[in-house]
């Protein structure tokens, strides 16, 4: 039985998002920020914080860890992780596929 981990969020992470998506959701129908917020971000955290251990890739090199998933409104999405001192897991940075 996995024991579920406290995940938080690194401001770059938000910063990175908005870099990726635009504020509104576009004529061309593009996801926004908040689409993908509510779409994609509950999910991710749920399982991180339910299954790090089995979901979560080691870089070769690095400390950071990486989820690599599909998403409702994107094709791809990877999600780079490090382990805070406290034992949390701190989101920073984000790459999505349309």
């Amino acid at each position: 039985m996995s024991t579920r981990r406290h995940v938080v969020m690194h401001p770059a992470f938000f910063d990175r998002l908005d870099e990726l998506l635009p504020p509104e959701r576009s004529a061309d129908a593009t996801p926004s920020t908040a689409d993908f917020i509510l779409h994609e971000l509950t999910s991710i955290i749920e399982t991180i914080a339910n299954d790090y251990e089995a979901v979560i890739t080691a870089i070769p090199g690095e400390t950071a860890r990486v989820l690599v998933t599909t998403g409702i409104l994107m094709t791809a999405i990877a999600v780079y992780v490090n382990l805070t001192p406290t034992g949390a897991i701190e989101l920073y940075w984000l790459e999505i596929e349309r």
